[in-house]
């Protein structure tokens, strides 16, 4: 073969080469995961509420007829064989004799507007482009259900196809390439319940490379800065009936990635800015119910529901019931926490709550009740954020702690004596503060109610005098240079 030829040749095998990979999505690589909540609601039996997570992931390798495919488990067992080839998904299931384990295709993304394909019955997987298909399984042709692909857009890069029932074009169902349908990856040919049964099975999330790639309907962007992570804490002050306590949360990894565990509480996910609090009693079950506690791509204007109590009935004939608040963003700036700018949210809506992004909410962790620990949380009936803190790293500090559980108290005077060291005068907008102590002043912080800092000087003894001061409640912390001694406390200005 001429040097040319061969050259060209070759350049053409790379293109192809080149282009196969770009073709292959999360469909073709090991260890995507789909999760999926499977909810039966058996009202008629008497057995209550049951639910449960299902796992479909992709394994290792295999060849058949030649073809390379990969191993499809369901909760970790072989369900079949799995493959992508171009804008092709295709599943071949194990056999069982009857003859329909023939390959199928799954999904085809090549559709476009107005194709038309069929579904066959629940439990047979797949779907035809014509009749014929679907009579060499040895399908009933009669409960063939015609589609047609009513919408085709590009999300995130990805092609997305809209399909519906021809004779209702309602109830579109959402093809996402690489992901699946979002009524279930697999469980969309799931078999109807026939003892009353109410069964709900929808896709909850994918994760592939140790990255959630969607959930709970969203794709994920990554634009954001994360909020959570591992090691990250936050306490908060409950005040009860009788008595005053603090209490902890902390999150670790779990082993659904991008999860982190909460305890008996619950899990807790982000995605795109969103903060998503997933309630169960361990981590191996389907959580009771899913709700967006934060949302920091929120506006002034807009509207915020939150999950207020929660009544966890358990028994045959009543359900569980979701109380929910409507906040609105009333305003929206940016503040520096511990030397970070980071976007704060201010909600009202019956009740007033201040969001920090990173943080969170200033008056509680999570801005709903817990499942778990209903009769304390209804009894605590004032609650403020402490601190927050990654690791060591303090994130948080209400000013009128010392640190997470310690109160500083309305005055501090020195530790070697009785006598005050500073003296501050409040007046029309104007704070001003005088240094009487012999040793020498070094930094003055002040901070708003909500943590924000609004100065941060270096006294160098003498006076200092802040202007433009709101209404409202600051707090003030003057740092020793050359003691380890500190003077804070609180002031207010009308």
């Amino acid at each position: 073969m001429p040097m040319k030829t061969k050259f060209t040749f070759l350049c053409c095998l790379a293109m192809v080469w080149c282009a196969s990979l770009a073709a292959q999505t999360e469909f073709s690589k090991t260890g995507t995961c789909w999760y999926m909540p499977y909810e039966h609601d058996n009202i008629f039996a008497h057995k209550g509420y049951h639910t449960r997570m299902d796992l479909y992931r992709l394994g290792e390798d295999t060849l058949l007829a030649g073809e390379s495919w990969k191993k499809l488990y369901y909760n970790e067992k072989l369900q079949g064989a799995f493959r992508e080839v171009g804008k092709k998904v295709w599943y071949k299931p194990l056999p069982d004799g009857t003859g329909r384990d023939l390959p199928r295709v799954l999904y085809d993304f090549s559709m476009r507007v107005g194709d038309k394909f069929y579904y066959a019955e629940y439990e047979v997987p797949g779907i035809f482009r014509n009749e014929e298909e679907a009579e060499a399984l040895g399908l009933d042709l009669s409960v063939l259900q015609e589609m047609t692909v009513t919408r085709a857009d590009t999300v995130e890069g990805r092609r997305v196809l809209y399909v519906a029932q021809t004779n209702w074009l309602v109830n579109e169902e959402r093809w996402i390439e690489g992901i699946g349908s979002e009524c279930g990856f697999f469980e969309r040919w799931r078999e109807f319940a026939t003892d009353g049964s109410i069964i709900n099975t929808r896709l909850l999330s994918v994760v592939t490379d140790g990255k959630t790639l969607y959930f709970n309907g969203e794709l994920v962007k990554n634009e954001l800065p994360p909020m959570l992570s591992e090691g990250m804490s936050w306490h908060q002050e409950e005040e009860g009936y009788d008595e005053t306590r603090i209490v902890s949360y902390g999150l670790r990894a779990t082993d659904v990635s991008g999860c982190y565990s909460l305890g008996d509480i619950g899990l807790i996910q982000e995605i795109n800015g969103k903060i998503y609090y997933l309630a169960c009693n361990r981590i191996d079950e389907f959580p009771r119910f899913i709700a967006c506690c934060y949302d920091f791509t929120l506006e002034k204007g807009d509207k915020a529901v939150v999950v207020n109590t929660v009544h966890d009935v358990m028994t045959q004939y009543c359900p569980k019931t979701i109380d929910y608040d409507t906040l609105y963003v009333t305003d929206v700036d940016t503040v520096e926490y511990n030397g970070i700018a980071r976007k704060r949210l201010f909600l009202d809506g019956g009740q007033q709550d201040v969001w920090v992004e990173g943080i969170g909410s200033l008056k509680r962790f999570i801005p709903f009740v817990s499942l778990n620990d209903q009769e304390n949380w209804n009894m605590a009936y004032s609650r403020r954020l402490t601190c927050c803190y990654r690791g060591d790293e303090c994130l948080y500090l209400h000013p009128d702690y010392i640190d997470c559980t310690t109160l500083k108290g309305e005055s501090v005077h020195s530790a070697k004596g009785t006598r005050t060291l500073l003296d501050v005068r409040v007046s029309d907008g104007t704070a001003a503060f005088y240094w009487t102590g012999s040793s020498r002043a070094d930094r003055l912080y002040v901070y708003a109610a909500d943590g924000g800092k609004v100065a941060d000087i270096r006294m160098n003894g003498g006076t200092v005098e802040i202007r433009g001061l709101k209404s409202g409640i600051y707090y003030y912390r003057l740092e020793l240079e050359d003691t380890e001694e500190a003077v804070a406390g609180k002031l207010l200005v009308r």
